[in-house]
């Protein structure tokens, strides 16, 4: 079997009680679980969750 490392991008709309984007992502990353089961071919060793900020463009 052949181990590999896939990234794997998720677009995710919160609504928090927090003032900063910081306190939003900070939050997620040490207490939201994401879940991903294994396949008959592909055992799922590990996920995290890694958050990015992307701010929306003001028009």
């Amino acid at each position: 079997m052949k181990y590999e490392t896939l990234f794997i991008m998720v677009r995710v709309a919160v609504h928090a009680d927090h003032t900063s984007v910081e306190k939003i992502v900070s939050e997620i990353e040490s207490h939201s679980k994401i879940s991903m089961t294994d396949t008959a071919n592909i055992n799922i060793l590990e996920t995290k969750i890694i958050l990015s900020i992307i701010r929306n463009p003001k028009n």
